[in-house]
């Protein structure tokens, strides 16, 4: 069985796919974001000597959010359950039929682009009444 070198003209897909894979362990795998993971909502605001950044996150456990700043991007990581009423009698195992589902759960990701100026020595959060406040004190 011959093999086929990635830059041989007689086959362009088993080029394309080296250069993926080229890439591919390019890449800095904590940036990762699953597909399946949402994005919440966000305000993003100027105030003098500092960026805030607003993420809406109702429901999610403080503990399950990881924030991490790095230069040029904020990322914030972590998982929302799904909602689901309480129920009278636990011991009852009564079917449960579901009518709307409209919040989102599961993993979810937010990356925002931060400028240059933002000094990451002195970057602080705040989880208050279920939005996360991001708070980038940028430098003189």
């Amino acid at each position: 069985m011959s093999q086929m070198h990635p830059d041989d003209d007689a086959d362009p897909i088993a080029g394309q796919i080296g250069q993926i894979e080229a890439n591919f362990w390019q890449w800095d795998i904590s940036d990762f974001s699953p597909v399946e993971s949402w994005s919440p909502s966000m305000n993003i605001y100027r105030l003098p000597g500092q960026i805030d950044v607003c993420i809406s996150l109702a429901g999610v456990d403080k503990h399950s959010i990881d924030v991490q700043v790095k230069t040029g991007v904020l990322t914030i990581r972590g998982s929302r359950q799904p909602p689901e009423p309480k129920r009278s009698d636990p011991q009852k195992h009564q079917a449960m039929c579901i009518l709307t589902m409209e919040i989102d759960h599961g993993p979810f990701c937010r990356h925002v682009a931060v400028p240059e100026q933002v000094d990451l020595s002195k970057v602080a959060s705040e989880y208050l009444d279920g939005l996360l406040w991001v708070h980038l004190p940028l430098r003189g």
